[in-house]
């Protein structure tokens, strides 16, 4: 493993996305991972990651009357230092996994439903935390120059939604 320095029982982007796609092979019929666009860093030429997301259903059921099914989207790891977010969905994923067939509610689950589990929200981020540094933003350039290491847009207060409804005794 790669290991995150002080975390290594937490996976690095790397193995998010490998124990991801791992699923896919052991759990065909259940599960795809599929690209939904590039972060930041990646959108600009400057490396970066395709972000994915993991998606859990049983493909040879349909929605009410044979439509879409409903579909639960969580994201995770948005906080480039919140190591544990990542870990505890891919626990999720792997619960409804090994648990279709044989546990009523996964099975259920799977089969009324999609789950899409964005597993890592800010993957460039990510990486720079998992360099040591205490990072929670994404590594946007335009917040406060290229090399700083306070740059960044933090994407978990980046929503117009209901912002400072506390009158700044919160968010």
């Amino acid at each position: 493993t790669e290991s995150i320095p002080g975390y290594a029982c937490y996976e690095t982007v790397e193995e998010t996305f490998t124990a991801a796609q791992g699923l896919t092979t052991t759990y065909p019929a259940l599960a795809d991972w599929f690209d939904v666009g590039n972060s930041w860093e990646k959108s600009q030429g400057l490396g970066g990651y395709d972000m994915k997301v993991l998606k859990l259903t049983n493909k040879s059921t349909t929605g009410p009357g044979g439509g879409a099914k409903p579909i639960l989207f969580v994201n995770s790891a948005i906080h480039a230092r919140e190591y544990t977010t990542a870990p505890l969905m891919l626990a999720f994923a792997r619960q409804l996994l090994s648990g279709y067939g044989t546990d009523a509610d996964a099975t259920w689950i799977l089969d009324h439903h999609e789950v899409h589990l964005l597993l890592q929200t800010n993957p460039d981020g990510r990486k720079k935390a998992e360099t040591g540094l205490s990072w929670r933003k994404n590594t946007n350039q335009n917040y406060c120059g290229a090399n700083s290491n306070n740059r960044g847009a933090d994407l978990n207060r980046n929503f117009s939604q209901s912002w400072n409804a506390t009158g700044g005794s919160g968010s």
